[in-house]
């Protein structure tokens, strides 16, 4: 388990919190957190979302190619 420590959350940017993660996962987002095996002091920068574009373009992978299922766009 890592612990990152004096981490600016993104729209909480404000105070710095601790963020734990477990096998890649946060697990918790806070201050106080419990101790974990590797702690990773962030020196106070920012952690944001990553970006996700999360559209796709069903008549590019030919979803609609059975009969009755024609795509017009």
């Amino acid at each position: 388990m890592k612990k990152f420590t004096n981490a600016r959350i993104y729209r909480q940017h404000d105070d710095t919190s601790q963020i734990l993660v477990d096998k890649g996962v946060i697990k918790q987002i806070g201050k106080n957190l419990p101790k974990a095996d590797e702690e990773i002091g962030l020196q106070g920068r920012l952690v944001v979302p990553p970006y996700v574009d999360p559209h796709l373009h069903l008549d590019c992978v030919y979803t609609g190619s059975d009969e009755g299922a024609a795509n017009t766009s």
